[in-house]
């Protein structure tokens, strides 16, 4: 019989009561076994107040040893770490946060909440509600954990395919500026025993929290240790890592970051080629954009329109002689290859061409809009 999701897998003869419960219940009708999830239980799975006769007498002597102990009825020696832990578990499984946190307080009192958050880590439960109980030590509690207890719940959830949690963990890790090193963290990484099952994924996110949170050159930092660690990246972090570099000009460091990229066979997408030539083209290398721009069909992509607005407004910005003449032939390009120009490609256009003072140029350009 299968286990109760979320329930700690180091003691068998749990989920054998809970099978007996769930097909007593099945068997007898809902009215003799009421489920609940009583943070004064093992499991979730009986109110013993309402028991049914079928119920296992260890079962339920468990129950009201665990609830006289929680109640303080009478004097009882206390539950073992492992009772400890499967009353954490069924305190995370209410739905109410309040209520969750007001009898974690209780129940962690006197307890050891780092030996339980190791248990629970090691009984190979509920990613999620590991993570709850995590956060609500570390907000609540004020308990700093360790780089290592961060490694391993990043594993958990990476293995778990839990994303947008992974996401929200380490913005928060890297926003509360703990002062550890990129070297320290791929480090602790790599010492957790299934380092390459969800390595990729959580260096990827690594990046984008690094980016979110202002620290771009921890994010190339942590894009170079990638390398020595041979974890494979994707544009999913390198692109915003890119457009970053390029918002606070840091151009040539973008250059590097995109050849070692290439290098790495990390595959380029038009956004990337795009952050790219935009940067170019903020430094004045329009000759370099435009060969970037060829370069993009080696890899079988088209250029957007995104693509040459970027280009066009390079070539307005430069003012030289003979610019806005190498714009106008990106226009020609774009209708050759049926890409239709917008109110930006345009007005860019009869602006610089105003600015040439070449009015003939602009009216022409301003005819063909209207067109």
């Amino acid at each position: 019989m299968g286990k109760v999701s979320g329930m700690p897998a180091f003691e068998p003869e749990l989920s054998e009561h809970i099978d007996m419960l769930k097909l007593a219940r099945s068997r007898r009708g809902r009215s003799r076994v009421t489920p609940i999830y009583s943070p004064y239980l093992f499991c979730p799975t009986i109110d013993i107040h309402r028991r049914s006769s079928s119920a296992p007498p260890e079962c339920l002597r468990r129950c009201k040893a665990i609830q006289r102990w929680r109640l303080g009825l009478r004097h009882t020696e206390a539950p073992s770490l492992l009772s400890m832990v499967i009353i954490v578990f069924c305190i995370l499984l209410q739905p109410k946060a309040k209520r969750r946190g007001s009898e974690l307080k209780k129940v962690l009192k006197d307890a050891d909440h780092i030996q339980i958050l190791q248990q629970l880590f090691d009984s190979n439960g509920n990613p999620s509600l590991i993570l709850v109980y995590f956060t609500w030590l570390e907000k609540d509690y004020g308990v700093s954990h360790s780089l290592r207890q961060y490694c391993r719940l990043l594993h958990l959830l990476a293995n778990a395919k839990l994303y947008p949690k992974i996401k929200r963990l380490l913005n928060d890790f890297v926003a509360k500026k703990e002062g550890h090193s990129n070297s320290s963290i791929f480090h602790a990484l790599s010492m957790v025993d299934d380092w390459f099952c969800g390595n990729s994924v959580l260096v990827d996110m690594l990046i984008l929290a690094y980016v979110k949170n202002l620290k771009v050159d921890l994010a190339v930092e942590a894009f170079k240790l990638a390398g020595h660690y041979g974890v494979e990246l994707s544009v999913n972090s390198c692109n915003p890592m890119l457009a970053s570099l390029v918002d606070q000009g840091k151009i040539q460091v973008m250059e590097n970051v995109h050849k070692v990229m290439i290098r790495r066979k990390v595959q380029p997408d038009v956004i990337t080629f795009n952050i790219v030539i935009n940067g170019l083209c903020k430094a004045g290398k329009l000759q370099k954009a435009r060969d970037l721009m060829e370069d993009m069909k080696v890899w079988g992509i088209s250029p957007t329109i995104v693509t040459y607005n970027t280009l066009i407004n390079g070539y307005w910005k430069k003012g030289s002689v003979g610019s806005m003449y190498k714009a106008d032939a990106l226009l020609k390009e774009m209708l050759s290859k049926k890409i239709c120009p917008n109110e930006i490609t345009y007005n860019t256009l009869i602006d610089g061409f105003c600015k040439d003072e070449n009015l003939p140029a602009a009216m022409k350009v301003f005819k063909d809009m209207e067109m």
